[in-house]
């Protein structure tokens, strides 16, 4: 078993529970981690292991639409980076939105889901 993960993907994107955050958009950050089977040297070649191009890609893609939740958000981009390839075990999405609007001075809101 190996662990392939993109740490630090950064995003200028329009989730939030309220109306204003849809419309004004906020700094995201989103790290995943993906456990895949991998019983052997995977000898220099990408299909043997995980692309983490594509697990940037499906995460941008899922970026780029508009939530009011978090959970949805990172839920969705799992799952579909769960299903894109039968070598996946597990994978962990965590998501930060910086600065949330609480009423007070917060660094960032996140949320971690793992399927």
């Amino acid at each position: 078993m190996a662990v392939v993960a993109l740490q630090g993907m950064r995003f200028y994107a329009f989730h939030g529970y309220y109306e204003f955050e849809r419309r004004v958009g906020n700094n995201f950050i989103v790290d995943v981690e993906v456990d895949i089977k991998m019983s052997q040297d995977p000898n220099d070649r990408i299909e043997n292991t995980m692309n983490y191009e594509m697990v940037y890609k499906i995460t941008e893609r899922f970026m780029q639409k508009k939530y009011q939740l978090l959970e949805s958000l990172a839920y969705d981009i799992a799952e579909e980076i769960k299903a894109a390839d039968d070598k996946v075990n597990k994978v962990k999405v965590s998501l930060s939105k910086l600065n949330p609007p609480v009423g007070g001075k917060v660094d960032r809101a996140k949320v971690i889901i793992e399927i």
